[in-house]
C-alpha cells in the first residue's frame, strides 16, 4: 500500500494511520522517519526516490522495521523545517533536483508530519555531493552498481526505443484496420512511466470525467475497448480520426481534420494542411490531455510526439491577417516533429512548446519559422 497515486495535497493524517490500520510497510515508493538526523541521510532518501520510481517520504512518522507504528509528528516550525530541507535537496545534488514537492501536514495533537514527494527523475542519474548514486531497493536506499549506473543512463534512449515500436503498431492499426487513409496527424501523448509493467491507470472507471475529442473536433459518445477509452469520428466523406486513452496512460489521437484538397479541370487533386487550424487544435488538446491527467492522478512528466503521415506533396497554408500558401511541399512521407517533455511540476510556457512544433512544421513548408500573419 502506498500514498503516491494519490494526490499530494489530498494525503492527510487519516491516510497515515490508515497505512497503519492496514500493516502497510516501507517499500519501493514509501519511507517513514521518526526525525531526520543528519542533512546527508535526507539527502541521499530523496536521490534514491528520484533515481528509481519516485515516491512519498514522511517525516514524523515512528517506524518499527519499516512498519509505521505512530504518527506522532514533530513539534517544530513546520515552514522552517521544509524551506531547510528544500534547500538541503537542492544544494547537495547534481544534477540538482528542483522538483521535489514539499508540505506539512497538521495532526489532530498540534504537531505537523512533513510530507515530501519525490517524482521519478528523467534527467538523471543523480548523485549526492557525497558522490554517492543512490537507488531504491524493496524497503532501503543502497549505493548504485556499476550496472544500474549503466541502466539510469541509457533509460531515454530505451524509451524511444520502446516507443519507436509502439508507434509503427498504432500506424499499422490506423491504416489496416481503422482503414485511415492518408494524409493524416499522430498526435501520442507519452508519460515517461508509460512501458513501466505496472503503469495502468483507473481510466475505465473514471471515463466520465476523461476527454475523448478528437484532434481538432469533439468527441462525445466513447467507447470502451481492450485498451482503455475510445471514440471514433466518421464523417459524410469516411473516417476522420479518434482518440484512446490506454490503461498506462498513453492518449493517442488521429486526426485528418487540418488537411482538405482542391481540384479543377485542369490540375490534379492537391492536398492542403491548414497550420492555424492545427495549431489551435494542438493547443486545445494539451490542455485537455494536461486536465485527463489531472483527473487520473497521472503525475509523471510526459512527451508529446506528432507525425504526418503520407505527408509527401501536401502544401502548407495559413489563415489569419492574410491567406498564407506555403512556397513548397513537404518532400518526406513520414514528418516526425520534435518531441517535446511536459513536467506537471515545472513551470512551462506553453505558447514556447507549441512554437517549437509549429516553426518546424513551418520549416518543411520551407519557411524559417511560422509567418508573422500565419
Amino acid at each position: 500500500m502506498t500514498t503516491f497515486h494519490k494526490a499530494f495535497d489530498e494525503v492527510k493524517e487519516n491516510d497515515l494511520k490508515l497505512l497503519i490500520e492496514s500493516g502497510a510497510t516501507e517499500g519501493l515508493q514509501l519511507e517513514f522517519k521518526e526525525t531526520i538526523s543528519n542533512n546527508i541521510s535526507l539527502v541521499e532518501e530523496v536521490v534514491a526516490f528520484a533515481n528509481t520510481q519516485g515516491g512519498d517520504l514522511f517525516i514524523g512518522v515512528k517506524e518499527r522495521d519499516g512498519t509505521p507504528v505512530n504518527v506522532s509528528g514533530i513539534d517544530i516550525n513546520p515552514d522552517q523545517e521544509i524551506l531547510k530541507y528544500k534547500q538541503w535537496v537542492e544544494t547537495n545534488t547534481d544534477p540538482a533536483l528542483t522538483n521535489i514537492l514539499y508540505r506539512h501536514i497538521s495532526l489532530a495533537n498540534g504537531g505537523h508530519v512533513i510530507h515530501i514527494r519525490v517524482p521519478r527523475s528523467w534527467n538523471g542519474p543523480h548523485m549526492v555531493k557525497n558522490y554517492k548514486f543512490m537507488i531504491r531497493t524493496a524497503s532501503a536506499k543502497v549505493p548504485a552498481g556499476t550496472s544500474d549506473i549503466r541502466r539510469m543512463m541509457n533509460v531515454r534512449d530505451h524509451f524511444l526505443e520502446q516507443y519507436n515500436r509502439f508507434r509503427v503498431q498504432r500506424i499499422e492499426k490506423t491504416l489496416n484496420v481503422y482503414k485511415q487513409e492518408t494524409p493524416l496527424v499522430l498526435v501520442h501523448f507519452l508519460p515517461t512511466s508509460a512501458f513501466d509493467i505496472e503503469s495502468n491507470y483507473p481510466i475505465t472507471e473514471r471515463r466520465n470525467s476523461i476527454n475523448l475529442s478528437i484532434l481538432g473536433g469533439s468527441g462525445y459518445n466513447q467507447g470502451i475497448n481492450a485498451h482503455g477509452l475510445y471514440y471514433q469520428s466518421i464523417g459524410a466523406n469516411g473516417y476522420r480520426g479518434h482518440t484512446q486513452v490506454f490503461r498506462s496512460a498513453i492518449i493517442e489521437q488521429v486526426s485528418n481534420l487540418s488537411f482538405n484538397y482542391r481540384k479543377s479541370y485542369d490540375e490534379p487533386r492537391k492536398e492542403f494542411f491548414s497550420a492555424t487550424h492545427f495549431e489551435n487544435s494542438l493547443r486545445e488538446s494539451i490542455l485537455n490531455q494536461l486536465i485527463n491527467y489531472r483527473e487520473l492522478n497521472m503525475q509523471d512528466p510526459f512527451y508529446i510526439f506528432v507525425n504526418i503521415i503520407g505527408a509527401r506533396g501536401v502544401i502548407g497554408s495559413s489563415y489569419g491577417a492574410s491567406f498564407i500558401s506555403a512556397p513548397q511541399s513537404i518532400d518526406d512521407d513520414f514528418l516526425q516533429l520534435p518531441e517535446i517533455m511536459i513536467d506537471s511540476h515545472v513551470n512551462q510556457d506553453l505558447e514556447r512548446v507549441i512554437s517549437t512544433i509549429i516553426n518546424y512544421l513551418w520549416n518543411a513548408f520551407g519557411f524559417v519559422s511560422k509567418p508573422e500573419h500565419g
